[in-house]
């Protein structure tokens, strides 16, 4: 049972207590009907640049709210291979950051060039918005280059939502 008013210190909620009252009602993902779902879209001018649209999530107890466009410069391209990047939601349970951000997770240049793998452990949890194709030599990103990740099953749209059933 929870929660009641303090009494000279003697109820204490944290975190998880605060965020299990959605537990049934929500399950993570990103909000499709909010907003910009968090997509990702090619920017014209600067070129390694994309923008994180505007929309909400739940991942692992926590809120992430993105009220506006979100740019996130792509680092520069390699100049002989192809890579892919990923545009992560990252949330960061560890004592020292207790954060959420959104961020690019540089993938490694080859032939064959694959998404970086994602970190699921010890209190850090990455989801993928989206894979971008950095070409060798690029020195701009378009939307072909651009794989949304939102609404699939490492970036689940939020189901769940509370309904009323007459029986």
């Amino acid at each position: 049972f929870f929660f009641f008013n303090s009494l000279n210190g003697d109820r204490k909620y944290n975190a998880e207590q605060l965020s299990s009252i959605f537990d049934g009602i929500i399950t993570d993902g990103v909000f499709g009907a909010i907003s910009g779902k968090l997509l990702v879209k090619a920017q014209s001018t600067p070129r390694m640049v994309v923008n994180v649209s505007p929309g909400r999530a739940w991942f692992n107890g926590t809120w992430t709210y993105n009220d506006t466009l979100y740019p996130v410069t792509i680092p520069e391209s390699d100049i002989i291979l192809d890579r892919i990047d990923t545009v992560v939601l990252e949330i960061n349970k560890d004592d020292d950051v207790r954060a959420n951000r959104i961020f690019v997770l540089k993938g490694t240049p080859a032939t064959e060039p694959v998404a970086p793998a994602l970190t699921k452990k010890d209190g850090v949890f990455q989801y993928p918005l989206c894979d971008i194709l950095v070409k060798a030599n690029a020195t701009g990103i378009t939307q072909s280059d651009i794989t949304n990740r939102v609404g699939t099953s490492d970036c689940p749209f939020v189901t769940g939502i509370l309904q009323t059933v007459n029986t």
